[in-house]
C-alpha cells in the first residue's frame, strides 16, 4: 500500500462539493502547500492522509497500423505470439486467410509473395512455404506487413500483394541472446527451433535453425475422385496417403557497420524437404469404363495401384550481399546488392499395378523421373534522394539471369514404345529500370512511378527433340497512389497499379507425361501476363476501435491458364495465354476491446470472380466469402485465453472449368508465462477440437469432361508449445534499406503456393 498526502479540496475537479456555513475560505491557488502540523487550526481539517491500493493504468495496444500502400500487424502487441508459430498468427492478420490445408490467401487470392525484412527470402518460396512458416516461432517477429500497393520498385516484378515478415530489431546494447522453442501435437508433429544473436563492436551475427517433423497421423488423407467423359466413359479412383515429412530450414546473417555512413550485410540460408521414404507407399484403387462413341458399350475395367518414392530431394539455398552508403544529406542512400539462388527438385517414383481387368493401357507400371534445376543471379542498384521537406525520388537499375533445366523420363513396364525422354533448358535475362516520386504535403501523400523491363527468353532442347526458339518482350508498368488523412484517426487511399507475370518451367516444359488416367504437357511458347488493379482503402484507428474497408477491382486479358480436354479416353492438360479475368473483392477488418482485458478482431473478405476463355467460348463466375474471428481474454493467475474460428462459403471459380472448395477451422488456446521477465511461456492449443476430420472438395463443372474430388484430412490436434528466452542482447543484424526483390515467376519450382494465373 502506498501513502499519498493531498488536500481534500483537490478532489473538487472530480466530485461535486456543497459549501458549509462557517467554513473558512480556501487558501489562494498559488499558496504553497505545507504539512498539516504547521497549518492554522481552522484549515488543518482540509488536509487528510489516505491509504489507497495500487493504481494501474490500462490501455489497448493497436495491433494494426495503416500507411500508404500497406497495413501492418504488430506481433509484439499480441501475447498469443509468444508461443504460436508464424502460420498460426497469419490467421489474425487483416486480409490474410489460412485454410484447413494450410493454403494461404491474401485478399482472397493465392497470387502473392512472401518477403523477409523488405526483400524476398527464397527460403520462403516453393510449395513448402507453409511448412516453413509453421516452423518459425512468432515471437521472433516484430510485425507482418500486407503490402497491397508495392509501387514501381516492385510492381513489374509480378505481384500486386506482398507479405513482408519483419524480424525483431531490439536495438541498443551489446551481448548475446537467444530463443529456444519446442512444439508437440497429437498428430505426431514435432517442431523444435533455436536462434541466437551476438554483437561485438560494429559486428553483429544471427543464426537460426528449425526442424519440423510431420508424422503419419498429421499427413493422413484420402481422396475420392470421379470423372465423366461426356458419354464416352467414366473413371473413379481412391487414393490413400500417409507419408511423414521432415522440413529443415536455417539462416545465418551478419553485418559490419564500417562507419556511420557505410554498412555491409551478408546472409545465406535455405530449406530442405525430406520425406520419410522407408516403407512408405501410396495405395490407390481405380475403376471405370471407356467407350469409343456415345453408342458403343464400353468394357468395364479396374486395377489397383501402389506408388513408392525411392528418391526425393527438394531444397532451396540462397546467398545475399548488400552494401549501403548514406551521404551527409539526411535520407540520401545508395545501395548495391547481389543475390544468388538455386532450387532443385529431384523426384523418382515407381508405379506398380495389379489385379488388372480390361485396363485401357498396355503396361503394368512405370517409373517416372522428374529432375528440375533452377539458378538465378541478380544485381541491383538503388538510389534514394530527398528534395526539400516534402519530396523524395527513388530510382534503380536491375539485371536478372535466370536458368531452368528439366530432365523428364517416363519408362513403361511392358510397353517400350510409350517411353518418354525429354531434356529442356530455358533461360531468361531481364534488364529493368524504375523511377518513383513520393510527396508528403500535410494531410496528403502521393506516390507515382514508372518501371520499364526488357526480357529475353530462350529455349533449347539438348536432346534434339525439337528446335529451339527465343522471344523478346518489352513492358512499361506505371503505378500511382494518393492518401488523404481526414484527421489523425482516418485515412483514405486510392491506388492504381500494373504488373506482369512470367511463366516458370512447370508451364514451359514441353515434355508429355502420360499416366493411365491423364496427360499433361507444357507450352514453351508462353509469354508474360499483364495485370491491372484498382483499389480504395479507408482506415480508422481510434482509441478502442480499429476499422478498415478496402474494395478492389482486378483485370487481365492474357493470363496463363490451364487448357483442358480429352485425348484417348484420358484427361489432357496444357497451358496458354488465353484467360480473361474480371474480379471484384472487398476486405473488412474490425479490432476492438469490448471490455476490460479483452480483445476481439474480425476479418471479412468477399468478392466476385469472372473468368473467360474466348478461344473455346467458355466462361465461369461466382461469389465467395471468407471470415476469421479471434478473441483474447486475460484471466486470473496470469493466464490468457485465446479462441478463433474461420472459414469460407460460396462458389469460387478457379478457372473457366472448375470451382474450388470451402474450408472451416476453429481453435482454443490457454497460455501462461513463468520466470522473471516472462522468459518461459507455455501454451496448450486445441485445433478443431470439435471436428476430427476436414473435407476439401473441388469440381470441374464444364468442358470436355466433368469431375469431382473429395479429400478427407485429419484436422483435429492437441498441442503443447514452449518458448524460452535467454541472454540480454538488445541489438539486431542491421539490414540495408533497399535490396533485391524477384517475384515475377508463375508456374515454376520457385512458386510460393498455387498461384492464381
Amino acid at each position: 500500500m502506498k501513502k499519498f498526502y493531498f488536500p481534500v479540496m483537490a478532489l473538487a475537479t472530480m466530485l461535486p462539493l456543497t459549501a458549509s456555513a462557517g467554513r473558512p475560505s480556501l487558501p489562494p491557488v498559488d499558496a504553497p502547500y505545507e504539512r498539516t502540523d504547521s497549518l492554522p487550526s481552522d484549515t488543518a481539517g482540509y488536509w487528510k492522509q489516505y491509504n489507497i491500493g495500487e493504481v494501474s493504468v490500462t490501455a489497448t495496444r493497436k495491433l494494426v497500423k495503416s500507411e500508404i500502400g500497406k497495413l501492418s500487424y504488430d506481433m509484439t502487441a499480441d501475447d498469443e505470439a509468444k508461443t504460436k508459430n508464424t502460420l498460426d498468427m497469419l490467421r489474425k492478420v487483416p486480409m490474410v486467410s489460412v485454410d484447413g490445408q494450410d493454403n494461404i490467401r491474401v485478399k482472397g487470392s493465392t497470387s502473392f509473395k512472401i518477403y523477409r525484412n523488405g526483400h524476398p527470402d527464397p527460403s520462403l518460396d516453393g510449395t513448402s512455404a507453409s511448412k516453413i512458416l509453421k516452423s518459425i516461432p512468432a515471437n521472433t517477429i516484430k510485425k507482418i506487413e500486407v503490402i497491397t500497393d508495392p509501387g514501381a520498385k516492385y510492381d513489374a516484378e509480378g505481384t500486386s500483394v506482398i507479405l513482408n515478415i519483419v524480424m525483431k530489431d531490439n536495438a541498443g546494447l551489446q551481448g548475446i541472446a537467444g530463443n529456444v522453442n519446442a512444439g508437440f501435437n497429437t498428430r505426431g508433429s514435432i517442431e523444435p527451433s533455436a536462434s541466437i544473436t551476438a554483437q561485438k563492436g560494429p559486428f553483429t551475427m544471427a543464426v537460426n535453425y528449425g526442424f519440423s517433423h510431420r508424422g503419419k497421423k498429421g499427413s493422413e488423407n484420402e481422396t475420392y475422385s470421379d470423372t465423366y467423359y461426356g458419354g464416352n466413359g467414366e473413371s473413379h479412383s481412391y487414393v490413400s496417403y500417409n507419408g511423414p515429412v521432415d522440413v529443415h530450414y536455417g539462416n545465418i546473417s551478419a553485418s559490419w557497420e564500417i562507419d556511420s555512413l557505410n554498412l555491409l550485410s551478408l546472409s545465406g540460408g535455405g530449406w530442405y524437404v525430406l520425406p520419410d521414404l522407408s516403407g512408405h507407399y501410396t495405395s490407390s484403387r481405380s475403376y471405370g469404363h471407356i467407350g469409343l462413341s456415345d453408342s458403343s458399350l464400353p468394357s468395364g475395367y479396374s486395377y489397383d495401384g501402389l506408388l513408392s518414392t525411392p528418391d526425393y530431394k527438394f531444397y532451396n539455398f540462397n546467398g545475399r550481399m548488400d552494401f549501403q552508403h548514406n551521404t551527409h544529406l539526411d535520407g540520401e542512400v545508395f545501395t548495391l546488392s547481389y543475390m544468388g539462388v538455386t532450387t532443385r527438385q529431384n523426384q523418382d517414383m515407381l508405379h506398380a499395378y495389379s489385379n488388372l481387368l480390361n485396363v485401357p493401357f498396355s503396361y503394368t507400371g512405370y517409373s517416372q523421373r522428374q529432375h528440375e534445376k533452377f539458378f538465378e543471379h541478380t544485381v541491383q542498384a538503388d538510389y534514394v534522394r530527398p528534395f526539400g521537406k516534402n519530396n523524395k525520388l527513388e530510382m534503380g537499375l536491375k539485371y536478372i539471369n535466370r536458368s531452368n533445366k528439366s530432365n523428364t523420363q517416363m519408362i513403361y513396364t511392358g510397353d517400350d514404345t510409350s517411353n518418354v525422354y525429354s531434356l529442356f533448358d530455358h533461360t531468361t535475362q531481364v534488364g529493368a529500370a524504375y523511377l518513383e516520386w513520393l510527396g508528403n504535403f500535410g494531410a496528403w501523400n502521393f506516390r507515382a512511378g514508372l518501371r520499364y523491363e526488357h526480357s529475353y527468353m530462350k529455349a533449347s532442347f539438348p536432346d534434339g527433340s525439337s528446335d529451339g526458339f527465343s522471344k523478346r518482350l518489352n513492358d512499361w508498368c506505371p503505378t500511382a497512389s494518393v492518401q488523404y488523412r481526414l484527421r489523425q484517426a482516418d485515412t483514405f487511399t486510392a491506388t492504381w497499379s500494373t504488373n506482369i507475370r512470367r511463366p516458370g518451367i512447370e508451364y514451359l516444359n514441353p515434355a508429355r507425361v502420360e499416366t493411365p488416367t491423364e496427360i499433361t504437357e507444357g507450352a514453351p511458347g508462353l509469354s508474360s501476363t499483364r495485370n491491372q488493379q484498382f483499389s480504395l482503402t479507408w482506415m480508422h484507428v481510434g482509441k478502442n476501435l480499429t476499422l478498415s474497408l478496402s474494395p478492389s477491382f482486378f483485370l487481365s486479358n492474357n493470363q496463363i491458364t490451364a487448357v483442358q480436354g480429352v485425348q484417348n479416353g484420358k484427361t489432357w492438360t496444357s497451358y496458354d495465354n488465353v484467360n480473361r479475368e474480371r474480379s471484384f473483392y472487398t476486405t473488412a477488418y474490425v479490432q476492438t476491446a469490448p471490455w476490460k482485458n479483452a480483445s476481439l478482431s474480425v476479418d471479412l473478405g468477399g468478392g466476385y470472380h469472372y473468368y473467360r476463355n474466348p478461344n473455346i467460348g467458355l466462361s465461369l463466375d461466382g461469389w465467395h466469402a471468407n471470415y476469421n474471428v479471434n478473441y483474447r481474454q486475460k484471466l486470473p493467475w496470469r493466464l490468457s485465453f485465446n479462441g478463433g474460428v474461420g472459414g469460407s462459403m460460396g462458389r469460387e471459380p478457379e478457372s473457366v472449368y472448375s470451382l474450388g472448395g470451402n474450408w472451416f477451422y476453429h481453435y482454443l488456446t490457454l497460455q501462461r508465462s513463468f520466470l522473471k521477465e516472462d522468459r518461459l511461456t507455455v501454451s496448450l492449443t486445441a485445433m478443431s477440437p470439435f471436428e476430427h476430420h476436414g473435407v476439401w472438395k473441388q469440381r470441374t463443372v464444364q468442358g470436355d469432361y466433368t469431375a469431382s474430388s473429395r479429400t478427407i484430412y485429419t484436422s483435429q490436434s492437441f498441442a503443447l508449445r514452449l518458448s524460452w528466452r535467454f541472454g540480454t542482447l538488445k541489438t539486431r543484424v542491421k539490414t540495408v534499406e533497399r535490396s533485391i526483390d524477384n517475384n515475377d515467376v508463375v508456374g515454376g519450382i520457385k512458386q510460393a503456393g498455387a498461384s492464381r494465373q
